[in-house]
């Protein structure tokens, strides 16, 4: 990312409208705005997935039948059904989009979700506080080939090279989520558009005002395609991105692995 989490994060805080105390003056703080989300229509009566509460790096092909969860009211995310309390989930994100969570799994009454929860990668919601969704797509991400592919019902359909984290400032692996979806005006080193991910790069220098979340995002400069020079986000041509933002819908899957 160029500037990558710290930049994308004070980006991202525009976008959101909140303070970027902390960005230092030299840093870009590309104005955003955040893309209409495409309609998805609810179900009651997609198959449950196995929960998966730790970090994998097994290919995403193998999550046909992924759900997410439309957050509509405001709710707990606890550590367990009925379990403490770890923090407030909004309808909203930070970034003023619907609150869509991957779901990792599921038991009567309550739903475990992905989520960007700094120490809480998932937690667990009830299920009266929103509505499920089937999702049709998920991504899967290669750091040693540097690719990006996209599945749709399990099914390989787009493959896209990608710039990922430099050494000592890995892209983490795992399975994460997407959480929002931000256009960038032109001339920033974003490129077009940003996919926040709900993974974290805790090596990233804090003090950004934003945070050291983790994102897919465009670059201007497709000379850095296929390399290891990123903060921990995933960089890919403006072309690449706008595919992925017409296609991607938020709670998407985003299985990272080596």
């Amino acid at each position: 990312m160029s500037a990558d989490a710290a930049r994308w994060a004070c980006a991202a805080a525009v976008a959101a409208g909140l303070a970027t105390a902390g960005c230092g003056a030299d840093v870009e703080r590309p104005r955003t705005t955040t893309a209409k989300e495409p309609q998805a229509a609810a179900t009651s009566t997609t198959p449950a997935v196995r929960p998966s509460p730790s970090a994998s790096s097994a290919p995403a092909r193998r999550l046909r039948g992924a759900l997410a969860f439309h957050v509509r009211r405001r709710t707990q995310l606890r550590l367990g059904p009925g379990g403490k309390a770890v923090t407030t989930i909004r309808p909203k994100t930070e970034f003023k989009s619907p609150t869509i969570l991957s779901v990792a799994g599921r038991k009567p009454g309550w739903v475990l979700v992905r989520t960007s929860v700094a120490g809480h990668h998932v937690g667990w919601l009830p299920s009266r506080a929103g509505v499920l969704f089937s999702e049709p797509r998920s991504i899967v991400v290669d750091l040693s080939r540097r690719s990006l592919s996209v599945f749709h019902h399990g099914r390989q359909t787009d493959v896209y090279k990608v710039a990922v984290g430099a050494p000592g400032t890995e892209t983490p692996t795992g399975r994460f989520a997407v959480t929002d979806r931000l256009r960038v005006q032109p001339g920033t080193p974003y490129g077009c558009c940003i996919l926040a991910l709900t993974a974290h790069q805790p090596k990233i220098a804090q003090g950004w005002g934003g945070g050291d979340r983790v994102a897919i995002h465009a670059t201007p400069d497709d000379s850095v395609i296929g390399q290891a020079v990123s903060h921990g986000c995933l960089r890919a041509t403006n072309k690449a991105l706008r595919q992925l933002m017409r296609r991607v819908r938020l709670g998407t899957p985003v299985t990272i692995h080596a």
